[in-house]
């Protein structure tokens, strides 16, 4: 693979998207979060953006040929999510999407989409990276934006705010697919997962984080989930339907920005599927 070969720039869209609340409230349903606030469209899932963003993540097609030659497929990498201003239910948002940055490791090629959703004023109200890594050998380094950091601060570890355990269960993909639209055959395909190596469909990253989002919103932000301003992560493992989800919060402290970060882990059957966790939230009113 060669990433000084992955055009960058090229901008698609502006993609309009509603934000339905009845799809508010299933997305929430699909996550197994039964917070009345979603609901009754007092607020959001923190990680309901990766819905409306969806057409213009896929409008940007396939990468070149000359660019992942040699590489031996991949899926989500890393998603890094920032809430600029709150989405309301019934809102209007207009995304556009371009490949922003490629971060080359020994993995493989991680290729960061920016997709930046703006409502009718053209005020910005969503901002994410959303990755795809591909694997194998990778030459020409680094391009474009540097992309912020969220590795997580091995001292915060003797400050553990709590851990969530949070049930899955086995029809959890395909609720999901039908809420997000991620219905990529692996997730709702025992079979297509077999053939791609998996011994069974296994979840949407987004799905797995969406989960978590639960615990985030109880530990990190006092279960008011309009407190919490981003949310990073590199997806590392796969997490199957039916197991148990454990998300481990731990307290990083304030930053400059005046916000309260905090680092956090997610496991499933004793590994590490979600690592890299980072969460701010806003000060308690």
């Amino acid at each position: 693979m060669d990433s000084s070969k992955v055009p960058l720039g090229e901008p698609s869209g502006p993609f309009l998207n509603y934000c339905d609340p009845g799809e508010i409230a299933a997305f929430a349903l699909a996550i197994n979060d039964d917070n009345p606030l979603y609901r009754d469209g007092r607020a959001v899932p923190p990680t309901y953006p990766v819905v409306p963003v969806f057409d213009a993540m896929r409008s940007l097609g396939q990468l070149p040929a000359e660019a992942t030659a040699g590489g031996r497929g991949g899926g989500h990498g890393e998603h890094d999510l920032y809430i600029r201003r709150p989405i309301s239910p019934g809102m209007a948002l207009h995304t556009t999407a371009d490949r922003y940055a490629v971060v080359v490791s020994k993995a493989g090629m991680n290729v960061f989409t920016r997709l930046m959703s703006v409502d009718d004023d053209g005020q910005l109200v969503i901002e994410q990276y959303w990755s795809s890594i591909m694997t194998g050998e990778a030459t020409g380094g680094n391009q474009g934006g540097e992309m912020p950091d969220h590795i997580f601060p091995e001292e915060a570890r003797s400050r553990k705010v709590g851990t969530m355990s949070l049930p899955t269960t086995y029809d959890q993909t395909f609720r999901y697919a039908g809420a997000s639209g991620d219905r990529s055959s692996i997730h709702v395909s025992d079979q297509a997962a077999i053939r791609g190596g998996r011994p069974r469909k296994f979840n949407q990253g987004a799905l797995s984080l969406g989960i978590a989002s639960r615990a985030l919103v109880a530990l990190a932000a006092g279960g008011e989930p309009g407190r919490i301003k981003r949310i990073a992560v590199r997806f590392s493992r796969y997490a199957y339907p039916g197991d148990d989800i454990d998300v481990s919060v731990y307290d990083v402290g304030p930053t400059s920005d005046g916000v309260h970060a905090y680092a956090f882990e997610v496991a499933s059957v004793g590994n590490t599927v979600l690592r890299n966790g980072w969460v701010e939230v806003t000060p308690a009113a």
